[in-house]
């Protein structure tokens, strides 16, 4: 299900984000995940964020701005450019990283769709925890607001 390329589209796709996450929270087996349109080519882990001009997805980054910074989820497939695609938005899900410390906590990266382990430090950029590895491969999806570090 697509959504409005408007604010009225956005609150629609909050108002679906919610209910999925009423059910319930991330970790063990529960994925929650919500349709949305992709605004550009994106891969499977990518960490995503909607655009409020389009309402579409496109890959979150940790130094531009804070719209960017916000985490939304992560894509679990490929998808081209207007596709539709589940974004996982808690449980989890199989990163673009095949590197991940069991156990540590992963943070937005500055390039575009990425995650790090460590937190940024550059003055401008946004702190953003997206949730913690419970494998090599996958991480438990838990994004969490974005802070501007100064």
């Amino acid at each position: 299900m697509g959504y409005p390329h408007n604010t009225g589209g956005i609150i629609k796709a909050l108002i679906a984000l919610e209910a999925a996450l009423s059910g319930g929270g991330g970790g063990g087996d529960t994925v929650v995940s919500i349709s949305m349109t992709a605004g550009e080519a994106l891969t499977a882990g990518d960490a995503v964020y909607i655009n409020t001009t389009d309402s579409k997805i496109y890959k979150a980054e940790n130094d531009d701005t804070r719209e960017k910074a916000t985490v939304m989820g992560f894509v679990n497939a490929d998808a081209a450019l207007d596709a539709e695609i589940p974004v996982v938005v808690r449980g989890k899900v199989t990163t673009a990283s095949t590197s991940l410390t069991v156990g540590f906590e992963y943070f937005l990266d500055a390039t575009p769709g990425a995650i790090v382990a460590t937190s940024p430090s550059t003055s401008g950029d946004f702190s953003a925890a997206v949730g913690q590895a419970v494998s090599t491969t996958d991480i438990d999806v838990q994004p969490q607001t974005p802070v501007e570090l100064v």
